[in-house]
C-alpha cells in the first residue's frame, strides 16, 4: 500500500480563486481593514452582504456555498439572542439594556467581519479564519465575553467610547483566562489589538498581576484542563465490529433491495395508512431475507422497536408470534434500519478511511475509483489545512469492506431519496431531479427529505450503539468521529513502530508535532508502545539467533544465515557458548532457547535497533548516535532481505565504472570503485564471490593508476 496516496495533493496547479476570495477581494477595496472596527450599522451590514453572509445586522448567514461543500451546524447566528442568553436574568429589564444590546450586535459584527478579512488566524500567521469557526465564534464564545461587558456597563463603569471588552476588570479577566477556548479569543483580540486593527481590547489581558503582600490571598480559580479524544478501547471495537460487520453484509443486501422497492409499493397510498404493513407484509412473504451464506435470517443483531399490530399481544401469549416476526411491519420499523444501515456504514468509513469528519461526510457517490495498479482508493477533499476553501484532492487506499460499504451507501441514499420524491407528492413515472450529490442523507423519523444532509453524526453512532446493544461510553467517554482517528493512530502507532512519519502521511497531517499529538494523547499508550517496541526488538534478534544456529549445525546452509555485518561472528561464538553450557546441563538446542538468549543480549529489548532500511544496531540504546559505521563495524547486522539488491547491483555498479573510464570520467569512476567496495564488505560471501573477477580486479587498479 504506497501510503503517499494519503497526502494531499500539494504538488497539482493551483486552484482558482474561488467565489469566496473573489467576494473578500471586493470587499476588501470598499472596505479596508483598518476601518473595519469603525464601521456604522448601515457600512457594516453592507460589507456583511458582500461576503456573502446575509444583509440583515445581528444575523449572521453561513450558507453551504461559502464553505466549498461542507456543511455547518450553524447556518443563522443571532446575534442579540446569544448575547441576552450569557446575560444574568437580574439585569434583562434594565432601561439602557436594548441599547447595549445595539453597541454589541454592532461590536459583534466588525469583529466577524474583521475575522473574515484580517489576518486573524493565532495559528496560521497571515490567514483568516475559516467561516465555520468565525460560525462556531458567534454562537458561544464571543458573546461571552460582550455579554460580561455589557453587564460591567450596566453596573456603572464607563471609559467613554471605548467599547464593551475595555470594560472588563481584572476578575473578569481571570475567570475568562481559566476557559481554554475563551482564552482563545482573548489573545486574538489582543493580537489585533497590536496590529492596530482593533482597539476595544482589555488591558494587560495577559499579563501576571503581581502578588500584594496585603490584604487577603486571592482565590485560585481552578482551569478548565484540556479533554482530548481518547482511543476506543479494544475490546469494544472487537465486539462493536461483529455487529457492524453483520448490518452491512448479511441486513444490508436486504434492507437495500427493500428500500428500492419501496416506490411502487406505496403507489397510491401514504406510508402511514393501514396499507402499507399488509404491502410489506405480502413482499416478505415474496422475499426471505438471508445472511451472505444464504441462512434465513431468524434473529437481528440489532434490536429495533417492536411491530404494533393489532392482537399482537395476544398471539404472543397464544405461542403463535413465528420466528421471522422480528421483521419490519411499518414505516417507523423500516426507518429505524434505515437509520442503523448508514450508520454502520458510517462507522466502518470512519475507521478505515482514518479521515476527518468533513472530510468523510463530504464524499460524492463516485467516490470509489481502482487505478491501474489494480488498488482501490476513494477520492474525497481535506480542508482543515488547506487554504483552498474548495478543499485540496486527496486519495485514501481502502479495504474491500469499506468499498462494499460505500456502494451500498450510495443505493441507500438514492433509493431514500427516491420515497421522498414520491411523498413530496410528485409521479412515480416523473424523472427525479438530483439536487445534490451527498453521500451521507438525513432519514430520522419525518426528515426524510432530497435535500438534507446528515449533520448529527455522533449522535448517529451513538444510537447505532444502543441498537447493537453496546453502551455509547465506550472507556467512560461518549462516542465521537474524532475517536476513530484516535483509535487508528494508536493501533498503527503500536504495528509501526519507530515510524510517526507513515501516520502522519496516512491522517493527512503537516508536521509530525499533530502526529505526535494523536500518539502521545493516551498516557498509557506510551507504555503500550514501549512494550510493544521491546517485544519487537527482541522477536527481531530471536529470528537472526535462529538463522546463525541453522547455519553452524547444518550443511550447506549459507555463512552467517544470510545475515551480513562485523556484529555476526561474536553472536556465532555466543550461540556456541550457549549451546555448549545447554550440552553440560543435558539439554538440547531449541526455540526456547533462542528466546531466552535474543532476551539476554538485547537487554528485555532495550537494544537491537533498526537504525535505517536494512541495518540493524545492537549497541546499547544510550550510546546509540547516527548510523554512520561501516559494514564491518562490530555492531551492525545486514539483514538478508538485502542480499538480493547486493547481487543485482554489483554487476551494474561495474558495468557503470566501466563506462565512466570510456568516457574519461576518472571522478565517477573512483565514486563507483568506492561504492562497490561498501556493497561488497556487507556480506562475505558475496564479496569473496566477487573478489577475483578480472573486470572488478580491472576497474579498481585503472583507478589506482590514474
Amino acid at each position: 500500500m504506497d501510503l503517499n496516496h494519503g497526502l494531499p495533493l500539494s504538488d497539482a496547479a493551483p486552484a482558482a480563486p474561488s467565489e469566496s476570495d473573489r467576494k473578500c477581494d471586493e470587499a476588501r477595496k470598499l472596505f479596508p481593514k483598518e476601518l473595519l472596527q469603525y464601521l456604522d450599522c448601515n457600512s457594516a451590514a453592507r460589507c456583511q452582504a458582500l461576503l456573502g453572509h446575509g444583509d440583515e445586522i445581528g444575523v449572521w448567514k453561513t450558507d453551504e456555498s461559502s464553505i466549498g461543500g461542507r456543511h455547518t451546524k450553524i447556518p443563522l447566528v443571532f446575534m442579540r439572542e446569544r448575547l441576552v442568553r450569557y446575560l444574568p436574568s437580574e439585569v434583562l429589564h434594565a432601561a439602557e439594556l436594548e441599547t447595549l444590546l445595539d453597541e454589541g450586535v454592532l461590536t459583534m459584527t466588525r469583529y466577524a467581519l474583521l475575522m473574515r478579512m484580517g489576518q486573524s488566524s493565532i495559528r496560521n500567521q497571515g490567514r483568516s479564519l475559516d467561516v465555520t469557526t468565525i460560525a462556531y465564534e458567534l454562537y458561544q464564545r464571543l458573546p461571552t465575553i460582550i455579554a460580561q461587558g455589557i453587564k460591567r456597563r450596566l453596573e456603572g463603569v464607563d471609559l467613554g467610547e471605548a467599547g464593551l471588552v475595555r470594560c472588563l476588570n481584572s476578575d473578569d479577566l481571570r475567570s475568562l483566562n481559566s476557559n481554554r477556548y475563551l482564552r482563545v479569543v482573548l489573545r486574538r483580540i489582543a493580537m489585533l489589538a497590536d496590529q492596530d486593527l482593533w482597539s476595544d481590547a482589555p488591558i494587560g489581558v495577559f499579563l501576571r498581576k503581581t502578588t500584594s503582600p496585603r490584604g487577603s490571598a486571592l482565590p485560585t480559580l481552578k482551569e478548565e484542563k484540556a479533554n482530548p479524544f481518547l482511543p476506543i478501547p479494544d475490546d469494544y471495537m472487537a465486539e462493536m465490529g461483529a455487529g457492524v460487520l453483520w448490518l452491512v453484509q448479511d441486513l444490508g443486501p436486504n434492507l437495500i433491495a427493500l428500500a428500492e422497492s419501496l416506490p411502487k409499493m406505496i403507489s397510491g397510498i401514504s406510508l402511514k395508512s393501514q396499507a402499507f404493513p399488509k404491502r410489506l407484509q405480502c413482499y416478505f412473504s415474496q422475499n426471505a431475507w438471508c445472511d451472505r451464506k444464504g441462512r434465513p435470517i431468524t434473529q437481528p443483531l440489532c434490536r429495533i422497536p417492536a411491530p404494533r399490530h393489532r392482537g399482537g399481544h395476544r398471539a404472543e401469549r397464544r405461542g403463535a408470534i413465528d420466528e421471522h416476526d422480528w421483521l419490519p411491519r411499518s414505516w417507523q420499523n423500516v426507518q429505524v434500519l434505515i437509520v442503523t444501515l448508514q450508520s454502520a456504514h458510517l462507522w466502518v468509513a470512519l475507521l478505515a478511511m482514518g479521515g476527518r469528519l468533513q472530510e468523510v461526510l463530504t464524499l460524492p457517490r463516485n467516490c470509489v475509483e481502482e487505478k491501474r495498479d489494480g488498488e482501490t482508493y476513494v477520492n474525497g477533499k481535506t480542508y482543515k489545512l488547506s487554504r483552498n476553501l474548495a478543499g485540496e484532492d486527496r486519495e485514501w487506499p481502502v479495504p474491500d469492506i469499506l468499498v462494499e460499504a460505500l456502494a451500498q451507501q450510495a443505493r441507500l441514499v438514492r433509493a431514500c431519496e427516491r420515497v421522498a420524491w414520491l411523498r413530496e407528492g410528485n409521479d412515480e413515472s416523473d424523472e427525479m431531479l438530483i439536487k445534490n450529490n451527498h453521500l451521507w442523507g438525513s432519514f430520522g423519523p419525518g426528515a426524510m427529505a432530497r435535500d438534507k444532509q446528515l449533520v448529527c453524526v455522533n449522535n448517529a453512532l451513538r444510537r447505532l450503539a444502543d441498537r447493537l446493544s453496546m453502551i455509547s461510553k465506550p472507556g467512560g467517554r461518549n462516542l465521537h468521529a474524532h475517536r476513530f482517528r484516535k483509535t487508528i493512530a494508536r493501533l498503527a502507532a503500536l504495528a509501526i513502530v519507530d515510524s510517526p512519519r507513515v501516520l502522519m502521511q496516512l491522517f493527512g497531517h503537516r508536521n509530525i508535532t499533530m502526529t505526535l499529538h494523536y500518539i502521545l494523547t493516551d498516557k498509557s499508550l506510551q507504555v503500550e508502545i514501549e512494550k510493544v517496541t521491546r517485544e519487537l526488538r527482541v522477536m527481531r534478534c530471536q529470528d537472526v539467533l535462529e538463522d546463525l544456529h541453522s547455519a553452524v549445525s547444518e550443511r550447506g546452509a549459507p555463512a552467517f544465515g544470510g545475515y551480513g555485518g562485523g556484529a555476526l561472528p561474536h553472536m556465532t561464538k555466543t550461540i556456541k557458548i550457549q549451546e555448549e553450557e545447554l550440552h553440560r546441563q543435558g539439554l538440547q538446542w531449541s526455540a526456547g532457547s533462542a528466546r531466552e538468549l535474543a532476551v539476554m543480549l538485547t537487554n528485555n529489548g532495550q537494544y537491537f535497533r533498526m537504525v535505517k532500511p536494512g541495518v540493524l544496531c545492537t549497541k546499547p540504546t544510550r550510546e546509540a548516535t547516527p548510523c554512520q559505521c561501516s559494514s564491518d563495524c562490530i555492531n551492525r547486522i545486514e539483514e538478508k532481505t538485502a542480499r538480493r539488491d547486493v547481487i543485482d547491483l554489483v554487476p551494474a555498479l561495474i558495468k557503470e565504472g566501466h563506462l565512466a573510464l570510456t568516457d574519461r570520467q576518472l571522478l565517477v569512476a573512483a565514486n563507483v570503485v568506492e561504492q562497490l567496495d561498501e556493497e561488497l564488505a556487507r556480506f562475505e560471501d558475496i564479496g569473496a564471490m566477487w573478489r577475483d573477477n578480472p573486470e572488478l580486479i580491472a576497474l579498481r587498479e585503472a583507478v589506482r593508476v590514474k
